[in-house]
């Protein structure tokens, strides 16, 4: 619960900064903070933890939500994951958070991010508000979250990033 209302005051307070004024960071720099964040609980659980960085571009994005979006794809891949791996591969236009996890059925898919939609195998102590709050901040960025599954089984997030 902690989490949830940090995360809120903390896209509150960047809703109401100036565009300028935002913390601002590009991809690889969001992405090594919370790799070192989410590294030790992923691995504690014995899963593998890959990164792919890639060369994306350096531009700059701002930091509370970028990070607040793929903050939750990381904490959603390491909650439903419990044999095998959790890849963050970053591209030239965003980013890929990749698991071996149980999976969303196809008939789901949709209804994820919606509020408080939670998948069957539900994990901890969540209320089912990371993906409605992914889904809000992408549009709200003029960036693309999509979900496909993985094959036999996991999820993939892809999240487009556009410029604003």
């Amino acid at each position: 619960m902690r989490e949830l209302v940090q995360t809120f005051l903390m896209l509150a307070r960047a809703q109401r900064e100036d565009a300028g004024s935002a913390p601002q960071q590009n991809l690889a720099q969001v992405a090594d903070g919370l790799l070192s964040i989410w590294r030790e609980p992923i691995e504690a659980k014995g899963l593998q933890l890959m990164f792919e960085p890639g060369n994306p571009p350096d531009t700059c994005f701002n930091a509370t939500l970028l990070s607040a979006v793929m903050g939750n794809l990381l904490r959603n891949a390491c909650h439903y994951t419990e044999h095998g791996f959790i890849r963050l591969t970053l591209n030239d236009n965003g980013f890929v958070v990749e698991d071996s996890g149980v999976g969303i059925p196809e008939e789901k898919r949709e209804a994820m991010f919606q509020p408080f939609v939670r998948g069957n195998e539900k994990r901890g102590e969540g209320l089912g508000l990371g993906l409605s709050l992914v889904q809000r901040i992408c549009e709200n960025q003029g960036w693309e979250v999509t979900l496909s599954t993985m094959q036999p089984n996991g999820c993939r997030f892809e999240v487009t990033l556009g410029q604003r």
